[in-house]
């Protein structure tokens, strides 16, 4: 009772000790003597607390349970950890001591916690044999309880590594029409109040699932994007970063940071891109790519008008509020890098089909860098390493503003280049 007392905010006396009791031996997960004897109350749920202290039954664990912990103090860490994260994860290090598990813990929860970061399997059901759950949702808890979150490169959601950071841009769930706070994504939204941890699979395009890190919800954002369907939808965006291990205290300062000046507010950008009507690329839209564009440059000089310059949350913001901006730079390239003396692979698609483009600011959003199509430019990979990284960089990118400037302004007037 005093544990409970402590740590689960049961103050109701020895009485609130019987509900999770009873609740263990309904599930068979902890036998109580002569059970089937005692006299139930509450419409025959559980025993009265005066019968048990009569009765003063012997209770435990199972027996085969019980051997099986005995011998395998490695699985008895592995659900001592699990349990400990889900139900106490601001109180880990207390609980622990307190409930006598410090020496079967010695090593510490992240070391008994599985999977491992890095560890890889062909498929979801693959992962779904070993560590159980549905093997089919993109948030959902696997066996231990704890949540999941699921990125397939090759899937029908817009997820992305934000730029500058190595924070993710997580699409909510729901594959066609307008997003709601249900399912996957309520569990999404009980995590970031609580500010727990939750653990992020990963699949490239060709590759496999792998375990890349533990990640915490740091904000929640609504935008405009495209179903499965085609069709334009509202959806959520999960901003996760990375952390080391589920433990608070392991987590980085820029993370604890971002968490204690967030809120839970659902950050709006519906207003801050395209129109409703405004179309996007790969959507269906009877306007011409002029049109489209124009369109597209007004939405982008709105939300860079708007835009929030002292946020801590600044870079992150830049990213997921300057879509329409992006997404006219692509319409503008037409599929293809604009670099002029590209000597990469200009007509590679994805999987999806989509152009292997990556739009870039051409000063950096750290040098104060607008988000406007006139400073950005599409580039394929190879190129945007060399202007990134390339000894002759510093030309290059004087070369790529002039080009980005002469393309936006030939795109705005409807001057075929």
């Amino acid at each position: 009772m005093p544990l409970l007392a402590e740590y689960a905010d049961a103050t109701a006396g020895p009485q609130a000790a019987l509900y999770p009791f009873w609740t263990l031996q309904n599930n068979e997960l902890w036998e109580v003597e002569g059970s089937d004897a005692l006299a139930l109350t509450s419409g025959g749920r559980r025993p009265s607390l005066a019968t048990l202290n009569e009765a003063n039954p012997l209770a435990g664990l199972p027996e085969a349970d019980y051997d099986l912990l005995a011998k395998d103090p490695e699985l008895a860490a592995r659900i001592a950890s699990s349990l400990l994260v889900r139900f106490f994860p601001d109180d880990v290090a207390a609980v622990t001591h307190a409930a006598g598990l410090s020496r079967l813990l010695a090593g510490g929860i992240d070391l008994a916690l599985r999977p491992l970061a890095g560890e890889e399997y062909p498929d979801r059901t693959a992962i779904a044999q070993v560590y159980g759950g549905n093997g089919v949702g993109g948030i959902t808890p696997i066996e231990d309880g704890i949540l999941s979150v699921f990125s397939d490169d090759k899937g029908p959601y817009n997820d992305s590594r934000i730029p500058g950071t190595d924070w993710i841009a997580y699409t909510g769930d729901g594959l066609n029409g307008d997003q709601k706070l249900v399912g996957g994504n309520k569990s999404m939204s009980v995590y970031q109040a609580e500010q727990r941890a939750l653990r992020y699979w990963h699949k490239p395009h060709g590759g496999v699932f792998t375990f890349e890190s533990w990640v915490v919800v740091v904000q929640c954002r609504r935008r405009w994007g495209i179903g499965e369907n085609g069709a334009r939808r509202q959806e959520f965006v999960w901003v996760l970063a990375p952390v080391h291990s589920p433990l608070r205290e392991t987590w980085p300062h820029e993370v604890q940071e971002a968490l204690t000046a967030g809120d839970l507010t659902i950050h709006e950008d519906l207003d801050l891109e395209a129109e409703p009507e405004a179309d996007v690329a790969g959507s269906r839209d009877a306007r011409t790519p002029m049109e489209q564009y124009r369109r597209l440059t007004e939405a982008a000089r709105r939300t860079e008008a708007k835009r929030t310059t002292r946020s801590k949350l600044t870079t992150v913001e830049r990213f997921l509020r300057s879509a329409a901006a992006r997404n006219a730079v692509i319409l503008r390239s037409r599929g293809l890098c604009e670099n002029p003396y590209c000597l990469g692979h200009p007509m590679e698609r994805t999987d999806k089909g989509a152009p292997l483009l990556e739009v870039d600011h051409v000063n950096d959003i750290s040098r104060g860098g607008a988000d406007s199509p006139e400073t950005m430019i599409a580039l394929c990979p190879n190129c945007h390493a060399l202007k990134t990284r390339g000894s002759g960089r510093k030309d290059l990118r004087r070369q790529l503003l002039k080009r980005a400037r002469t393309l936006h302004q030939a795109f705005s007037e409807g001057i075929e280049l």
